[in-house]
């Protein structure tokens, strides 16, 4: 995502994240924290303060989005520490 440099706010990090992890999956969601940097931490504070306002507003549907993201963080920062993606599966055989 080439647009990442020019990201003016970290709401949009969120969203990016929320959109990479509806149509790829954690695995996704991890590249794109890789790119992030430190930003990536910030973006999960936010997601977890949106939640919790969408919540009390009843935004069921935004509030899921959010909690979506953060309930799926530890898998995502797991896989972004072992390079963006799930193991790829050995090629060949063991013998």
């Amino acid at each position: 995502m080439a647009g990442l440099r020019r990201l003016k706010s970290e709401k949009q990090a969120v969203h990016h994240l929320i959109r990479a992890l509806e149509a790829g999956g954690e695995s996704a969601a991890a590249t794109l924290v890789a790119r992030l940097g430190s930003r990536a931490e910030t973006a999960r504070e936010l997601a977890y303060r949106l939640y919790n306002v969408n919540e009390r507003k009843k935004r069921g549907a935004e509030a899921l989005q959010y909690n979506a993201l953060v309930q799926s963080w530890p898998e995502i920062a797991r896989l972004t520490r072992e390079g963006g993606g799930p193991a790829e599966p050995a090629s060949g055989t063991l013998f």
